[in-house]
């Protein structure tokens, strides 16, 4: 499944051609839901062009394929469950790949304006989420955000 996703993204096709390759080979492959996601975010970071050592250029860069293929992952992210197995995979890549630590936020929040995480997802990964690679680096980022979500929250 991951070379014809590459093939595909890596050629920008239809997104809904991405999204019935990726229903037919689920269906084919009777992949678990979690590993769907974690072989998608992969597959969409594979393909980002990264550069050396210019920190918002990768930021960009991983920003872009985000919102670009947004609608794969809302697919595919069909619970709290799932959106939250994409932020713990998010924060692994973020935490192994040191140009990805700062940016950890903005693809959060990018993510969160795709509609593809919940405002539930994030806030219950921010109080009580169990993956410790980075955890506390990746909490102060992304508090000046949870703390907007929660004010918005306050004042509905």
């Amino acid at each position: 499944m991951k070379s014809a996703l590459t093939t595909q993204i890596t050629e920008e096709a239809d997104i809904s051609e991405v999204i019935e390759t990726v229903k037919l080979r689920v269906r084919d492959a009777k992949l678990p839901e979690t590993e769907i996601v974690w072989i998608l975010w992969d597959v969409l970071m594979d393909d980002v062009q990264w550069s050396g050592k210019n920190q918002q250029q990768n930021a960009n860069a991983a920003l872009r394929k985000v919102k670009t293929w947004a609608e794969l992952l809302n697919t595919f992210c069909t619970s709290g469950k799932l959106e939250l197995e994409l932020m713990y995979k998010v924060q692994m890549q973020c935490y192994e790949d040191a140009k990805l630590m700062k940016p950890f936020p903005e693809i959060i929040r990018s993510l969160y304006d795709q509609d593809v995480l919940a405002e539930d997802t994030i806030l219950h990964w921010f109080h009580k989420g169990t993956n410790p690679k980075g955890r506390q680096t990746f909490v102060k980022a992304l508090e000046p955000f949870v703390n907007w979500l929660e004010e918005a929250e306050e004042e509905e």
